[in-house]
Order: C-alpha cells, then structure tokens, then sequence
C-alpha cells in the first residue's frame, strides 16, 4: 500500500494555485480554492483519493458552472 499525504501550509497553497490556474485555463472559471486535506492511497492498483477543499466564487461564476451540468 503506497499513501500520499499533503500536510504542509505551503505544499497545499502551492497544489491550490496549481488547479487555480488549470480550471482557469480548460474551464474558463475564475475560482479561488483552498486546498485544506489532500490524501491518495493506492492499494492492489486502485486508487482512493480523499479531498478537503474550500471554494470561493462570485455568483455569475456559479451560475456559469450550474448551467454548463444543467442545473
């Protein structure tokens, strides 16, 4: 069994911006995200992968994603 833990401020403010950029860029979302838990565990070839995240966004942002998955 391998696991991935996230833990530091830093390592977690750096994946943050990391997928800030990329929603950015491939969605067109402007998203602030807070990365608080990050967590992969691989065992027997299958991957779990837990997430603790924290979003903020205006609300013609949100309308814009709600209405892209049909909500």
């Amino acid at each position: 069994m391998d696991e991935m833990k996230i833990g530091s401020k830093f390592m977690k403010t750096l994946v943050a911006k990391l997928v800030k950029r990329t929603v950015k860029k491939k969605a067109g979302y402007d998203v602030d995200i807070q990365l608080n838990e990050f967590t992969a565990t691989i065992t027997d070839g299958t991957a779990h992968v837990h997430l603790s995240v924290d979003a903020e966004l205006n609300k013609d942002e949100l309308t814009k994603i709600l209405s892209a998955i049909g909500l």
